[in-house]
């Protein structure tokens, strides 16, 4: 089982509420939250998941291509970046 806070980010305010409204037409739980100040991104926002979500909602963003995406976990108050969705090539 998977430890820690798992956050998705996104460039913009805009995209982070899209994909809120993504998010919960598909049934997953999540929380949009005030973005850690360790957690780059432009937007002052994130999205709180449940860990048994990530693929899932990995998947639903991807299809409904609110990209780019960044996953970040935390673990002992350090964040790092666990996947990233429409990374530039």
């Amino acid at each position: 089982m998977k430890t820690g806070e798992l956050l998705v980010v996104f460039p913009t305010t805009h995209l982070t509420l899209k994909a809120e409204q993504v998010l919960r037409g598909a049934g997953i739980a999540h929380r949009t939250i005030l973005k850690p100040r360790k957690v780059s991104s432009d937007c002052g926002l994130a999205i709180r998941l449940q860990w048994e979500d990530l693929d899932r909602a990995a998947g639903i963003l991807e299809e409904a291509k609110h990209l780019p995406a960044t996953f970040y976990r935390s673990e002992e108050g350090q964040w790092s970046q666990i996947r990233m969705l429409g990374a530039p090539e």
